[in-house]
């Protein structure tokens, strides 16, 4: 398609009602309210603007989250928030990392969301590493809007923006990370469209690293494979925030040059110009967050599926890879209940005798947990059970299994000192 073409298609389905009553793609639709429902932990890339906080209260910025929540508690909360915000139109998942290196838990939520109610609109925000692979899921599971970080086309100055990239098993670095990311992204960019998703890419503008000839570029190849909106957004680089830009003194850029960005973007892809860099907590209207409140409605039945690895139920005393069974606990702050047992092949007998298979089965057998308890674990598992969105921790190895639940029950908190909207709380 070339680039009248594509123009004139985007700026036709810019009058879809699916973009007119959501609030990221229409600042017409101011009225209507949004939530990031936070059950995706585990991030395949590192970004160099990005330090995900899971429990920052006072921060407005991408990436942190008051609490984890699993797919049960993010329904609830959602059930919750629809109930006293009826003029809540978008259900998305945004992080604190990538939603698509959690995929279980992200469709688990967005499907339970679905079911409840099917006026909403379902949206997810990924860097786009896994997209190519999960484009038929979302769709599936009714995702409408999509939104993909997507900084540059060059390598090179892909290379100079994340540390690092998983992808395939591999921690890839350098050139070598920057060409796997972009090469997804660009291709899962084609199939979301042409899958009937509403896609806006994201870029975050960091002066003298992606703007100029780099970001007109950008706009053009997004258009040719059907991306309907642009967001150049300014790098956030407080050092306060702890990122490698913010420590590192790399400036973001001001409101001229900003604008010049837009402008230059703007050429060949309609620009939004209307975003707040939203929290992925965030409730509410895009200039009104209510996230506090929206937590204070689910505090009280806050639970956590948490597997152990124990040989006889008493302590934790058994290596992952070891473990032919998972014990399966939800802990609350007032309950803890055995769930049941469940039987794994066990995978590994030595440092010679791993199989990946039955890895995999390990995972699946562990989907709705949002924790795993062992003794030992190696790092190639340790990282397949983040990217699927469970969070394995040794270091309550030989404790009792009872007193450890206890210490990791969910607290439900009483109080909200970090909104935007200090009245909501």
């Amino acid at each position: 398609m070339n680039n009248d073409l594509a123009r004139k298609h985007s700026e036709m389905r810019m009058k879809d009602q699916r973009v007119q009553t959501h609030p990221c793609y229409s600042k017409d639709a101011h009225k209507y309210a949004r939530i990031h429902l936070p059950v995706a932990p585990a991030c395949n890339i590192q970004c160099n603007y990005c330090n995900r906080k899971f429990d920052c209260s006072n921060e407005t910025r991408p990436g942190v989250v008051s609490k984890l929540l699993s797919p049960a508690e993010a329904v609830h909360r959602f059930q919750a928030v629809k109930k006293r915000m009826p003029e809540l139109k978008v259900v998305g998942i945004a992080g604190p990392g990538d939603p698509l290196a959690n995929p279980n838990a992200t469709l688990a939520t967005l499907k339970g969301v679905a079911e409840i109610d099917d006026d909403v609109h379902l949206c997810v925000s990924t860097n786009g590493l896994n997209l190519p692979e999960q484009v038929d899921a979302l769709a599936g599971v009714g995702v409408h809007h999509l939104t993909i970080t997507i900084n540059s086309l060059s390598a090179k100055t892909a290379s100079e923006l994340y540390s690092w990239a998983y992808f395939n098993n591999q921690r890839l670095r350098g050139i070598e990370a920057a060409e796997a990311l972009i090469e997804q992204q660009m291709k899962g960019l084609k199939l979301a469209s042409e899958a009937g998703i509403l896609v806006k890419v994201n870029t975050v503008l960091v002066p003298g690293i992606n703007d100029g000839e780099s970001l007109s570029a950008l706009a053009k190849e997004i258009q040719s494979r059907g991306a309907l909106l642009h967001n150049v957004m300014p790098l956030i680089s407080d050092p306060a925030h702890g990122t490698f830009f913010g420590l590192n003194h790399i400036p973001g850029p001001d409101k001229e040059q900003l604008e010049a960005a837009r402008k230059v973007a703007g050429m060949d892809m309609q620009q939004m110009t209307h975003c707040q860099q939203c929290r992925a907590d965030a409730v509410g209207k895009l200039d009104s967050d209510q996230s506090c409140a929206s937590k204070e409605l689910d505090s009280s039945v806050a639970t956590v599926r948490i597997a152990v690895a124990s040989s006889t139920g008493e302590l934790i005393d058994t290596h992952f890879g070891h473990a032919s069974e998972f014990r399966i606990f939800d802990v609350s702050e007032s309950s803890l209940a055995l769930v049941e047992t469940r039987q794994v092949e066990k995978y590994c007998s030595g440092m010679e005798h791993c199989d990946d298979q039955p890895l995999a089965g390990h995972i699946k057998a562990l989907h709705d947990c949002q924790q795993v308890l062992c003794a030992r674990i190696g790092m190639d598992p340790w990282q397949s059970l983040e990217n699927a969105g469970i969070t394995p921790s040794v270091e309550f190895a030989m404790m009792n299994v009872t007193d450890t639940l206890k210490v990791l029950a969910p607290k439900a908190s009483s109080s909200c000192s970090g909104s935007v909207n200090k009245e909501a709380c």
